[in-house]
C-alpha cells in the first residue's frame, strides 16, 4: 500500500493549482490559498470568504487566465472598466489589486480602483479571528489608515458594515467624531473617503456642515463624491440647497462639482435645478428671460459667498432657519432664479449630469433637455 501512496500524493502535489480559484456552486470564484471540495468558509490572500450556502465545487488553476487578462490589457483589447470587472468575476484578487494600482499611479482620480476593491471588501473578513466584537471596529479603523493601498481599502470598506448605524451608540462600535473630523482633513486619500461614508453611516449630523464643503471644494472625485454621498444620506434636503446654489452662482469648479452631485444624489428634485441653470446656456449677462413660469436672471459675476455654510445648523436635521419651509427649494426663495454666465465646459458637465440623473445616455443637447422638461416632464407632474 506503502509503495502506491507515495507516486500517488507526488501526483496530487504536481496537480495542486498554482493560483487556486475556488468555483462555488453559484458559480462564483474566489481565489483562495487552500480549499477542499464542500468547503463554505475561505481563506483568500486577503481574508476570509465565507459562504455558509454556497459550497466549492471545484478547484481550478488561474494562472494561464491571469496571463490572458495582462495580454488583453497590454494590447488593448479592453478598458480599465473591463479589465477590473473581468478581473473580479474571475475571483483574481491579488491581480485585481495590482491592477488598481497600477491605474492609480497613472490617476489618482480613477473612483473604478477604489469600488472594485470595496466591493471586495465588503465580502472579506481580514480580522484577526481572535479579537474579540468589541475590538473589531477599532482594529478596522487602523487598519483603514494604514499605507497598503489595498488593505486600507478593504478595510475601509468592511468597517461600514461593521459600526454602529447610529451617532447615540454607546459602544466601542464606533468610530469618535474627533477621529472622523481629524480624518476627513487627513493627507491619506483612502482615509478621508472612508471617513465620510463611515460619518453618514453613523449617521453624524455634526459632520454634516464639514461633508458639504468637502463635497464641492475637494479636488480628487474620489474624496468628493464620498463626502456627497455622505452629506446626502445625512440630510437630502439640506445638501441639495447646498449644491443648487453652488450651481447657479459658484466659481467654476465648483460649479461642476455641484451639478455632478446633483446628477448622482440629487433625486427627482434635483432635475428642475439642473434644467433651469442649463436654461441660462445662450442667454447673456443682464438678460432676464422666462422660462417654466419662473424669472431666470443671468449675471457675470460669480456669488463670493456661495461656499458659506453659515446658515445650516449642525445639532439639527432642519435646514437654515432662513428658509420659510424646510421642504422648500432653493428655486422657490425668491420669483427670480440668478445664474451666472458660464461657457462650454459646464455645459457639457450639466449635460453629462442630466444624463446620470436619468441613469441613461440620452445624447440629448440643451434644447433637446429643455423641450424634454417642458413637454414631457412638466406635464407629467401632478
Amino acid at each position: 500500500m506503502a509503495l502506491f501512496a507515495a507516486p500517488l500524493l507526488g501526483a496530487m502535489l504536481l496537480m495542486a493549482p498554482q493560483l487556486p480559484i475556488a468555483v462555488l456552486q453559484s458559480g462564483q470564484r474566489v481565489e483562495c490559498v487552500t480549499a477542499a471540495i464542500g468547503d463554505r468558509e475561505l481563506e483568500t490572500p486577503l481574508g476570509v470568504f465565507r459562504c455558509p450556502t454556497d459550497p466549492v465545487v471545484k478547484l481550478v488553476d488561474g494562472t494561464q487566465q491571469r496571463k490572458d487578462f495582462r495580454k488583453l490589457r497590454r494590447l488593448k483589447v479592453i478598458d480599465d472598466a473591463t479589465w477590473l470587472q473581468d478581473l473580479s468575476t474571475a475571483g483574481q484578487l491579488l491581480e485585481l489589486a495590482t491592477a488598481c494600482q497600477e491605474l492609480l499611479a497613472l490617476d489618482a482620480q480613477n473612483v473604478l480602483a477604489y469600488e472594485a476593491l470595496e466591493r471586495w471588501g465588503h465580502q472579506l473578513d481580514a480580522v484577526p479571528a481572535q479579537l474579540d466584537r468589541e475590538q473589531r471596529v477599532a482594529w478596522l479603523w487602523d487598519r483603514a489608515a494604514s499605507e497598503d493601498f489595498p488593505q486600507s481599502i478593504l478595510a475601509g470598506a468592511q468597517l461600514l458594515d461593521e459600526v454602529s448605524q447610529s451617532s447615540q451608540a454607546v459602544n466601542n462600535r464606533v468610530v469618535s467624531i474627533r477621529e472622523l473630523r481629524s480624518a476627513l482633513r487627513s493627507k491619506s486619500v483612502v482615509l478621508r473617503r472612508t471617513s465620510a461614508f463611515v460619518a453618514w453611516r453613523q449617521r453624524q449630523f455634526s459632520l454634516r456642515e464639514l461633508l458639504l464643503e468637502i463635497s464641492i471644494s475637494e479636488p480628487l472625485e474620489v474624496v468628493r463624491t464620498a463626502a456627497a454621498a455622505g452629506a446626502h444620506e445625512i440630510h437630502a434636503h439640506s445638501a441639495r440647497q447646498y449644491w443648487v446654489q453652488n450651481l447657479a452662482r459658484g466659481s467654476d469648479a465648483h460649479r461642476a462639482a455641484a451639478a455632478w452631485n446633483l446628477g448622482r444624489y440629487g433625486g427627482a428634485d434635483a432635475l428642475q435645478a439642473l434644467i433651469h441653470v442649463l436654461a441660462a446656456d445662450q442667454h447673456a449677462p443682464g438678460e432676464r428671460f422666462r422660462f417654466a413660469e419662473r424669472i431666470i436672471e443671468v449675471v457675470s459675476n460669480s456669488d463670493r459667498n456661495a461656499l458659506d455654510l453659515g446658515g445650516f445648523n449642525p445639532e439639527q436635521q432642519e435646514v437654515d432657519f432662513r428658509h420659510p419651509s424646510p421642504e422648500l427649494e432653493l428655486l422657490d426663495w425668491d420669483s427670480t432664479f440668478t445664474v451666472t454666465k458660464y461657457g462650454d465646459s459646464l455645459r457639457a458637465v450639466l449635460l453629462e449630469a442630466l444624463d446620470t440623473w436619468a441613469n441613461s445616455k440620452s445624447n440629448r443637447d440643451t434644447a433637446a433637455w429643455l423641450e424634454w422638461y417642458l413637454n414631457v416632464w412638466l406635464p407629467a407632474r401632478p
